[in-house]
Order: structure tokens, then sequence, then C-alpha cells
């Protein structure tokens, strides 16, 4: 009689999740040299290049490598980094952290966040997110086994200002939240959120005994409203966590390198869920990361660069308008994206790329990348108030940006 064999199963509610939309665009450019990429997030600028030659000759040196390899570093991350953090936010925002207990260094922005769900939830809790927000969000809440809890995010200048005053929101699941996670400035819209608005979302945090975790890792790249930290912006709430890193700000998104600043008992039991998971992050980088924001020309170099960006976003909606089937409902605050509404776009696009069953924004990005050869993001990606949209990265070289701008007017 033969042996039984019984299958051994993956996890399931992993294997139903959505592929990363951008990533997957972006190798999808890269087996096509004649597509321009407007999909993925890979800065074209940095690192700064007054930096590089002390980064080759002291940071990459084979003392330093040695140094790095044969060690595990502290769970917190570098102390010499943690205070180069801290500086960061005193200078920049007056805002006094402690590097030893209120400071810890992750495996980029995107451990951070997994990071500050798990230390603020448990399986089954609910974590708050608007619509549109970064797809990475609802992916790692779904992943981590939480419910993610979708809120749809009016248009206009005070968006969190209008849900906070939205009685059927507040009656909403949203009030069982643990969680909400902010993106500010946001990818996708450029969004960025008012003083005023923390002020109300800290009163409603205290209220509610929800943590509030910002996402800022686009902060030197406000232009239309300034970029107010959280913890700095108001009274300071009792359930704040902040994450950011270098990878867009310096446009080193391969070094890996982001923080979390928040209170010493999240940040002690932050530290010791990275310990667990991940170990230390890589000690050579974390010389890098803090060469780079300790350096005070990091200043005049930064604003260079939100200036390009905001160049960028200026001219694409001058091009792109009504007659190319593009409209703007929200006007890029901050940020190195665009989320057009491309509704009027689909109503004029051959019949055979408006297949039922397929959202606005889905079909628009395949017309372009088909017909236009420029890959964009549809926006249902971001969520579903957002699938009349597509996103468009304004982070690609000057060459590469002024072709695709030629193309999608045409």
């Amino acid at each position: 009689m033969p042996e039984m064999i019984k299958k051994a199963k993956l996890n399931p509610s992993l294997l139903n999740l959505q592929i990363y939309a951008s990533k997957a665009i972006s190798l999808e450019v890269k087996k096509n040299p004649d597509i321009v990429g407007l999909s993925f997030g890979e800065p074209e600028f940095g690192p700064p290049p007054y930096a590089l030659k002390d980064i080759e000759d002291k940071d990459l040196s084979i003392g330093n490598f040695l140094n790095a390899v044969k060690r595990y570093e502290d769970p917190k991350g570098s102390l010499e980094l943690r205070q180069a953090i801290a500086a960061w936010y005193k200078q920049r925002y007056n805002l006094d952290v402690n590097p030893e207990k209120e400071i810890m260094v992750t495996h980029g922005g995107v451990e951070a966040i997994t990071l500050a769900i798990l230390s603020t939830s448990e399986v089954g809790d609910i974590i708050a997110v608007t619509d549109p927000s970064y797809m990475l969000y609802s992916r790692t809440i779904t992943t981590l086994e939480r419910k993610c809890h979708t809120i749809h995010r009016p248009v206009g200048g005070y968006e969190y200002k209008k849900i906070l005053e939205d009685k059927a929101i507040l009656q909403s699941d949203f009030a069982k939240a643990k969680t909400i996670i902010i993106n500010s400035p946001e990818n996708p819209s450029g969004y960025v959120v008012d003083p005023t608005e923390w002020e109300m979302i800290a009163d409603y945090s205290k209220k509610m005994g929800l943590w509030v975790i910002h996402d800022e890792v686009y902060d030197t790249m406000a232009f239309e409203r300034k970029h107010i930290p959280f913890r700095a912006s108001c009274s300071l709430p009792p359930y704040s966590i902040m994450i950011n890193s270098f990878s867009k700000k310096f446009g080193i998104p391969g070094l890996r390198i982001g923080w979390i600043v928040a209170n010493e008992e999240v940040i002690n039991l932050a530290s010791k869920i990275h310990d667990y998971m991940y170990l230390g992050v890589n000690i050579q980088y974390e010389k890098i990361a803090t060469r780079l924001l300790s350096d005070q020309r990091n200043m005049e170099w930064l604003a260079g660069i939100t200036q390009k960006i905001k160049q960028r976003a200026e001219k694409a909606m001058h091009v792109l308008g009504e007659q190319q089937g593009f409209s703007w409902p929200r006007l890029p605050l901050g940020a190195m994206f665009l989320f057009p509404n491309v509704r009027a776009l689909y109503d004029k696009m051959p019949e055979a790329y408006r297949s039922k069953g397929v959202v606005v924004g889905d079909a628009v990005a395949q017309y372009l990348m088909k017909e236009k050869k420029v890959a964009v993001v549809p926006g249902s990606v971001y969520g579903s108030e957002s699938s009349e949209h597509v996103r468009l990265v304004l982070c690609t070289t000057d060459k590469e940006f002024d072709l695709a701008l030629d193309r999608l007017q045409a």
C-alpha cells in the first residue's frame, strides 16, 4: 500500500496579495528600452556629489569594511547616527529628540513601518489608512494579519480636517482603529498635512488612544506647503511615531537605512522586535548615512532638488491639460509624484483599450504603455476611490522626463 503524503501548504492570505505594481511595471520598462519609465521612484539624483570623495576614501575603506562586517550593530543602531538624526530635527524643525532613548535606526522606511505596526497593534486589530495612500501600507497590514480600514479622503486644501469633521467616518470602524498611518508629504498625491490638521489629529489621538504613524520620508520635498513633523507641529501627542529614511531625499534607495522617532517605550519594544526579526543594520552604510546627514552642505543641495521637482510638476501640469485628457483635482504640495485624473483621456482612447471590468486608470496605464511608450502606475493600487487616476514620478533624468511629456501630449 503506497505511503500517504500530506501536502504542505503556503500561506493563502499572502498568496492572494497583489504584486507590488510599480515595481512590476518598472521591470517591464527595463525589458523594453523604448519605454520611458515614469512609474518607479528610483531618483536619478544623489548621492550628493560633494560627499562622494569622502565616501570612497573613508567610509568604503578596507578598515571600515572590516570593522563593519565583523560584528552586529546595536538593535537601536549606532549612537553616532542617532545623534546626527537628532541634530537634523533640531536644525531643520527646532525639535528636540533624545538620540539615546527616542530614535532607532532601521532597514529603510519599510522596516520602520513594519515595526511601528507590530509595536502598536495585535493580530486582528484595525489599522486605518486613507484613500489615496501608499500601496505598501495595506499590503503590510494584511501580511501582518491586521485589518485595513480605508477612509476616503475628500479632495481639498484641508483633507484630514474634513475627515475628522465627518460624523459618518467617526462612527465607522475608524473609531475602533488602534493605529492610523499618515504619509505627508504623500505618495502618490503630493498632499501635505497642514499644522491645524495635525492639531486636530493629535486631539483625536488623545481622545481615542489612537497611535499615529507619520511617514515623512519626503520631508525635504515640500514646496507649496511647509512640511512640519507631527511631533513638532502640535502639543506632543502621547501616541506619535515618525518614520523617515535616506532613500528618497538623498537618492540612495539601495542604502536601506531609515529610522523611527517615538517615545522610549515604543523604541525599546521596536528594537526588541528588530533584534528578533532582522538583527542589526549595515554598519558601513550607517557611516555613509551619518556623513550625508551631518554635512551642512546638504541643506542647499536638498533645496535644489526640491526646486527641480517643483519646476517639473509645474511644467507637467501646464503641458498635460484638458486637451490631452488630464485634469488636476489635487495640486501637488510636495513629494515627487503627480496624480492626475485621466477620465477624459479614457473616454477618447481607442475602444480596444476600454475593456469591460477594467477601471479607468488601469486601462489608461495600459494604453500609455502600449501606444505612447510611457509607463505610469494605475491609481487603483492606491485605493479604489483613486481608480480614475494614474501616478507619474518626477525623479527621472531630464532627458527621460522631457521625452515622456512629448509623448504624452502628442
